[in-house]
């Protein structure tokens, strides 16, 4: 049997974040969330998963910052990240994000659900995840 793919979303507004899990539930993959970016950090090192979507604006800090210091730790430095935000059209924000060696993409949450699902498997195959 195939393992299941794993998929963090780091998302501090409930409905969006409570969407996203429930939607990649039921595309087949396992799915944790976080309403913070310290949370976020926290779930990346247990959870560890195979995918971080990831908000610009978390509260406690960017999810810039917080990238960056996935970066920094072992355990999460190869984690592939994807940019899921309302900012996600900004060139200034997606030319940051794109500089990250693990980012794989920067999604716009106005996407359709199906868009940002097929964006997440081609980052997991890009990734080595599927």
């Amino acid at each position: 049997m195939e393992r299941q793919l794993k998929v963090l979303v780091v998302e501090d507004d409930p409905g969006f974040r409570c969407l996203m899990q429930e939607f990649l539930i039921a595309s087949g993959f396992a799915v944790e969330g976080a309403e913070s970016a310290t949370e976020g950090i926290k779930r990346a090192l247990s959870f560890k998963p195979d995918l971080i979507l990831l908000d610009y604006e978390l509260g406690d800090m960017t999810g810039y910052d917080a990238a960056c210091s996935l970066r920094y730790m072992a355990a999460t430095r190869d984690t592939p990240l994807m940019l899921l935000s309302a900012l996600g059209a900004d060139p200034l924000l997606v030319g940051c994000f794109r500089r990250l060696r693990t980012c794989r993409g920067v999604l716009v949450k106005t996407f359709p659900l199906e868009k940002i699902l097929m964006e997440i498997r081609r980052a997991l195959a890009e990734g080595g995840g599927i």
